[in-house]
Parts: structure tokens; C-alpha cells; sequence
């Protein structure tokens, strides 16, 4: 009987399933445990990142350059804002 974590080969990535028959004819029973330690580890560090982007995505948007062609004050403004004190 199969439980719900299981997959029926047509679920399966053809590229996936090739992977882990290679592991297995290889390096068998041992191998594949290995393979499993591996993609949990994986899993975990993916679902971290996966996590840590959807924080970012929940934030407020970073404000827009305008779309509105510049102005001399807006280049006075900028040159004052990064103009470099000389000794």
C-alpha cells in the first residue's frame, strides 16, 4: 500500500528517477540511505532560502526610480548629495 509522502513513477521527473536508479545499481542500499541524507539536507537549506525570500517579498517595496525625465534641480540635488568633501 502506498502512503501519501510516496510518489508513483508517472509523479516522478524522468531526470530524477534516472538519478536515484544510478545511485542504487551502483552503490545500492548504502548509497541510496546516503543519497536520502544528502537531499534531506538540501531540502532543509532550500526551504530556508525559500522562507528567508518570502520575508523579503512580504516587505514594502523599495521605492521606484521615476520614470519622468530630470530637471536641473534634480541634478543640483544629486551632485550636492554625493559631492566628496576635499581637505
Amino acid at each position: 500500500m502506498m502512503n501519501e509522502s510516496e510518489t508513483t513513477a508517472s509523479d516522478t521527473e524522468p531526470v530524477v528517477e534516472n538519478a536515484v536508479q544510478t545511485v542504487r545499481d551502483r552503490f545500492g542500499a548504502s548509497g541510496l540511505r546516503t543519497l536520502i541524507a544528502l537531499a534531506n539536507r538540501e531540502l532543509a537549506r532550500v526551504e530556508q532560502a525559500e522562507a528567508s525570500l518570502a520575508i523579503l517579498d512580504e516587505q514594502e517595496p523599495v521605492a521606484e526610480p521615476t520614470s519622468e525625465p530630470l530637471d536641473a534641480a534634480d541634478t543640483q540635488a544629486w551632485l550636492a548629495y554625493t559631492e566628496i568633501e576635499r581637505e
